[in-house]
């Protein structure tokens, strides 16, 4: 009976006011109309010639413009389907669901990647400067032992050394074949792992660092795919691990 009365005394607790519940529909409105002023914008300053419809050519620059995570088929497959009557053309209204769609895709995207990675008791304090040192490769490599991939699974203490060879490499790259990047997937069209660090390695992680949310990648948005591993690519991993990171206390009683 007591359970019953909290229950209730919370069910009551949680019902808003016909003001309280005013004041947070306005609220929507009001953040939606900002969305929309925003869009309007956009297609105001993609619009060249001012007839109020868009071609292909100019979505793709707004993606680019964006750092949109979608591919030349990707895009068209999306415009193809807003552009109903295949004029070639859209005007605002189908703007807004292309740029819904495409978020859409985007957000799939990453939770379908999330999925994959397993999160890790890794270093609390790992600093974000960019540098490749010890205490990254060390981070990089507990977060790969605690990975579900066939060389991950058979791993022993010394894999966690500090150094980084052939062995960590595979780990990697049979991660990145798990995650199943759509880019790197369509380039390759085979299996990343082979054991040696290549331009494709470099890509395949990039991009997947760009899906995750990686603050610099994000900033620097879809080109950093196809950038060299450098300074910037170090940064994003050590803010990968950082929100990968669970602590051990949060991880009591939670099934790997």
């Amino acid at each position: 009976e007591t359970g019953r009365c909290g229950s209730r005394g919370r069910r009551r607790q949680r019902s808003q006011s016909p003001a309280e519940t005013m004041q947070k529909t306005q609220s929507l409105r009001t953040g939606a109309q900002g969305r929309l002023e925003e869009l309007r914008a956009k297609f105001d300053a993609l619009d060249d010639n001012g007839d109020g419809r868009l071609q292909f050519y100019e979505i793709l620059d707004f993606l680019k413009q964006e750092g949109r995570v979608v591919n030349d088929r990707q895009a068209m497959v999306l415009f193809s389907r807003i552009d109903h009557k295949g004029r070639g053309v859209i005007n605002f209204d189908e703007f807004c669901n292309f740029v819904l769609s495409t978020e859409l895709l985007q957000a799939r995207k990453r939770c379908m990647k999330t999925s994959v990675l397993r999160v890790w008791d890794g270093p609390h304090q790992l600093k974000i400067d960019g540098s490749w040192d010890h205490e990254t490769r060390m981070a990089l490599q507990e977060f790969l032992s605690s990975q579900d991939t066939p060389t991950a699974r058979c791993v022993k203490p010394s894999f966690i050394n500090g150094k980084f060879t052939a062995q960590h490499i595979i780990v990697l790259q049979e991660l990145l074949d798990s995650c199943e990047l759509p880019r790197v997937k369509e380039e390759i069209g085979g299996s990343l792992v082979h054991g040696a660090w290549t331009d494709s390695t470099t890509r395949a992680l990039h991009e997947l660092l760009l899906l995750q949310g990686a603050p610099t990648a994000i900033a620097i948005g879809e080109r950093f795919v196809d950038q060299r591993f450098d300074k910037s690519s170090v940064i994003a991993l050590q803010e990968f691990l950082a929100m990968m990171r669970r602590s051990r206390s949060a991880a009591l009683g939670v099934v790997r």
